[in-house]
């Protein structure tokens, strides 16, 4: 099943058919990959979707029951973070380099390649020895409480206030990630950014050209905000005292092709919050649920005619001169 919630259901259910359906993704993912790197990763995602629905589900929700599975849930994905973090600056490392001028700062390059190289290597040795099969663990007991999820009142209302919750933070976060450099601020403003993104995923149903394509959107910005990520732990690691990547000189100029790219996918990043968030909280959901409302209404099969008896006469079958003899509001 695709992470999308279906209309034509009720809300609990539909919310309890998309968890438990990325709850085995996860499982698969993790139980006998192919390729190990790529289960923890696609595992790591569907831990991501399930707390994204968790929050749409939250005002529908006893908060204590939402607490508890939210922290499970980023138990596990946090059990799995370190071998796919590796990956990742790997990655961040080689797409700094295609991305930016060559031979600036390309000192430090090589030798933090290889550096990364032994620990995503030692992330992965430990990922086999521990935590993939304690993650298969605690996956086997979630899955119980999510077969029981359900929200109060079983309709769009509460996933309505989850929304309108999570666009606000959404939109807050981005005003303050732009007037401090604090790049922390724009990392939290990512997580919402991802949030929103898996949040439209979730409700394309209501309106698939136009949600669709605000969810492709979202996904772009989560994508440039991930970047700009990488390159700031980059940055740290470059200048962490227990490293040493190259001479002082070579980690400056190393440290000013971060900037120029950092500066670059800000700048992205700006433009494209604007546009995501230029509506504001309320009439933005409000609009949702009245896509949903109507996808909901369209989404009904028609209701079945009811059995008749085999002495009663359907209206439309009877004869002519049957209804012309029926007597209707007393009247003869």
């Amino acid at each position: 099943m695709s992470y999308r919630l279906d209309p034509a259901l009720p809300v609990s259910e539909a919310l309890r058919s998309v968890a438990l359906a990325e709850l085995d993704i996860a499982r698969t993912s993790l139980a006998a990959p192919p390729d190990r790197h790529k289960g923890v990763h696609s595992a790591r995602k569907c831990f991501k979707r399930l707390r994204s629905l968790l929050v749409l589900a939250r005002p529908g929700m006893p908060d204590p029951l939402y607490v508890s599975l939210d922290r499970r849930v980023a138990r596990i994905g946090k059990d799995l973070a370190a071998a796919r973090d590796a990956h990742a600056l790997f990655d961040a490392l080689n797409a700094l380099e295609r991305n930016t001028e060559p031979g600036l700062g390309d000192g430090p390059i090589g030798t933090m390649r290889r550096w990364l190289r032994g620990r995503r290597k030692e992330a992965e040795r430990n990922l086999e020895q521990n935590s993939a099969s304690q993650s298969l663990e605690m996956l086997l007991e979630l899955r119980p409480r999510f077969a029981s999820l359900v929200v109060y009142p079983d309709d769009f209302t509460p996933v309505s206030k989850g929304l309108q919750r999570s666009y606000y933070r959404a939109r807050e976060q981005f005003k303050s990630a732009f007037k401090s450099k604090d790049p922390e601020l724009l990392h939290d403003w990512r997580k919402s950014v991802q949030r929103h993104w898996r949040h439209m995923q979730l409700l394309t149903p209501c309106w698939p050209s136009e949600l669709g394509a605000r969810a492709e959107a979202a996904r772009g910005l989560s994508q440039t905000l991930g970047d700009d990520h990488d390159i700031a732990n980059l940055m740290h690691l470059a200048t962490a005292p227990t490293m040493t990547f190259g001479s002082p000189e070579d980690v400056a100029t190393f440290l000013t092709r971060c900037k120029i790219r950092a500066k670059a996918l800000r700048k992205d990043a700006k433009i494209r919050g604007e546009r995501l968030f230029v509506e504001k909280p309320q009439p933005f959901a409000g609009r949702i649920h009245a896509y949903w409302t109507t996808a909901a209404v369209g989404a009904l099969k028609p209701a079945k005619p009811a059995p008749q008896e085999d002495n009663v006469v359907a209206i439309d079958d009877a004869r002519p001169d049957v209804m012309s003899h029926l007597n209707y509001g007393g009247q003869n």
